[in-house]
């Protein structure tokens, strides 16, 4: 008799563990489209409410861009460089939680025109980790590189 009552008990256990892993995937989808809004703008007051303040940006070929200071900075200076950024993001490939920790990798494809008026168009792929912080889940490292461009001879 025992046996019969713990079985629902478990089962509701994981429904509820199910439904919370699913709510924290929605609010790092959420946050992580915010984030892209927020950075093409410029804006880095309100991208500043989506990270940590530890936050790390592991930018290839480039010095590391250490703490919210350096990346509002960062941030900000997006809007004096282009005249325009075009942003279509690809659904997450893949997103892992760990408790208040997690990883998010994804795509996002850019056209954009240099404040020198050349324009360019690329592809990118992330590896993310988001920490979450008084239950709100904030970017705590974003690293980044390009994807080759294909062509019909490859």
């Amino acid at each position: 008799m025992k046996y019969i009552m713990i079985i629902p008990i478990l089962a509701f256990v994981g429904c509820q563990s199910s439904n919370s892993v699913e709510k924290d995937k929605h609010e790092i989808e959420e946050s992580r489209r915010q984030l892209t809004e927020e950075s093409i703008k410029g804006n880095a007051d309100g991208f500043d409410d989506f990270v940590t303040d530890d936050i790390i940006f592991l930018r290839p070929n480039e010095k590391d861009l250490d703490g919210k200071e350096e990346v509002n900075n960062y941030v900000s200076g997006l809007k004096d460089a282009f005249l325009s950024i075009q942003v279509d993001r690809h659904p997450i490939n893949e997103i892992e939680i760990f408790g208040d920790l997690a990883y998010v990798r994804y795509r996002n494809s850019y056209k954009a025109t240099r404040a020198d008026s050349t324009s360019f168009e690329l592809e990118r792929k992330f590896l993310d980790i988001w920490k979450k912080e008084q239950g709100k889940w904030k970017m705590y490292r974003h690293m980044w590189g390009d994807v080759p461009k294909t062509t019909d001879k490859e």
